[in-house]
């Protein structure tokens, strides 16, 4: 067991998984905020309108931050699958952001902030998945 060889990831993985385990704080909190608003007291059992998808992307947005540290997890010790599902967890959060964005489901002064933090996360992360020198793109995985 001691003669294996132990590789230490590279500064940008790190970087990704730290970006990950942040993404899945504030998506915590994103997330929540959206579910509260269905549930909270004197809000209409039928909604209408925008407001008909905040369920959805409330669900979608806490599937993103309960899988954000597993893809870390994954990219940490190098599996083969956590590059492409970090890469298609990151679309689907930066089409929730920008859903959330247009259609403000929450009040305005709460989530745009976050939005723009999620988006902001999300974009980094992309960048960092193709500009690092030791990461393979993802079309030669």
């Amino acid at each position: 067991m001691q003669d294996m060889i132990t590789r230490r990831p590279s500064a940008i993985t790190t970087a990704i998984a730290i970006l990950l385990n942040i993404q899945a704080l504030v998506g915590l909190f994103f997330a929540l905020s959206l579910i509260a608003r269905l549930l909270a007291p004197g809000s209409p059992i039928i909604v209408s309108g925008a407001a008909i998808f905040a369920g959805p992307i409330g669900g979608a947005s806490l599937i993103v931050a309960l899988a954000s540290p597993f893809m870390a997890w994954g990219l940490w010790m190098a599996k083969s699958w956590a590059r492409l599902r970090t890469f298609l967890l990151e679309l689907v959060s930066l089409g929730i952001g920008a859903f959330e964005l247009m259609f403000e489901l929450v009040k305005p002064d709460v989530t745009r902030g976050v939005c723009l933090v999620l988006i902001g996360i999300a974009t980094l992360i992309l960048l960092c998945l193709y500009a690092g020198s030791g990461i393979r793109a993802l079309s030669r995985a």
